[in-house]
């Protein structure tokens, strides 16, 4: 069995854990909110308990099985050689964020940005900072299990087409699993967390509102495999996974949207900007930059063909 085989189960049994012991714990937390008074700030709502419940026992589980998980080596997960790990982290950051700003500057020529300082410059360099870190966490942690585990290991087992195929589909499908209310639970409702998993499924129920930022989160997904692939290591990707985090974090300092509904070309349904034809577009001649950039240090890692 294969290392991102063994974690999807991993996260199947976490996520079975949680549906089943979150409402208890969040049962526990009400009792003890409605016995200490003045606490009634700190009562959250089930799906942010069942979110920190599936966190924690999640982490606790993984280092309670880390031994049968088997992740493998720091050079299996694509994180070293490091020779060129700064250079293809800054370069991959750099694409992604001129990449967003390009998009920015069409969206203002064509008066669906209006480019402005909206807050203060205290308040845009804290909010700048905490982007920052959001993005480089978010950037290792999720190109270390999508591309590292998921994607290679589906590459080697399924060939290079299907592996695109499943693990960008799971990359951009995962992005819509959401919680269709946030209400308090109130009282032992001992089938909430069961609830809660389905109900989390929702936005499939409506595919052609889904499809446009499914198809944007699989485009992405993509070129972050294009870049894993191109440098055999996971720093380009990650590069590229931060830069754009952190631009969409952003982007709202510097100006704001005219309307809500961005339209086709920047996205009409939700997530914004990612939906949009434009971006669409832009990926493309991210993954063409991408090929230029490796084309005289492209290390494609060795897979083993599946039999």
């Amino acid at each position: 069995m294969k290392s991102y085989q063994r974690l999807l189960i991993f996260g199947l049994v976490a996520l079975a854990f949680t549906a089943l012991l979150s409402p208890w714990a969040a049962a526990a937390w009400e009792q003890f909110i409605s016995a200490h008074a003045g606490w009634e700030e700190y009562r959250y709502p089930f799906s942010r308990i069942f979110d920190r419940f599936f966190m924690i026992s999640g982490i606790i589980l993984f280092f309670a099985c880390r031994p049968l998980l088997k992740i493998g080596s720091l050079n299996q997960l694509g994180l070293t050689p490091r020779t060129e790990a700064a250079r293809n982290l800054a370069v991959g950051a750099a694409f992604a964020i001129v990449s967003m700003a390009s998009l920015v500057m069409v969206m203002s020529l064509t008066d669906v940005f209006v480019p402005f300082f909206r807050l203060s410059f205290s308040q845009s360099l804290a909010r700048c900072g905490k982007a920052l870190l959001a993005a480089v966490a978010a950037g290792f942690v999720e190109e270390i299990f999508f591309r590292g585990i998921i994607f290679k290991g589906m590459r080697e087992d399924l060939g290079r087409f299907r592996g695109y195929l499943f693990a960008s589909l799971f990359f951009s499908a995962i992005h819509f699993v959401q919680p269709a209310d946030d209400a308090l639970l109130t009282g032992i409702d001992p089938w909430a967390g069961v609830r809660h998993v389905v109900d989390s499924f929702h936005p499939f129920l409506d595919l052609e509102t889904l499809f446009p930022g499914l198809l944007g989160l699989f485009l992405i997904g993509a070129v972050l495999c294009y870049a894993f692939e191109r440098t055999g290591t996971l720093y380009l990707s990650i590069g590229l996974h931060a830069g754009w985090i952190f631009s969409l974090k952003t982007i709202r300092i510097f100006g704001d949207f005219r309307r809500q509904d961005l339209g086709w070309l920047f996205g009409s349904t939700d997530p914004k900007i990612v939906s949009g034809v434009v971006t669409w577009l832009g990926l493309v001649i991210v993954a063409l930059a991408v090929r230029q950039f490796t084309q005289k240090h492209a290390r494609l890692f060795a897979v083993r063909e599946p039999s």
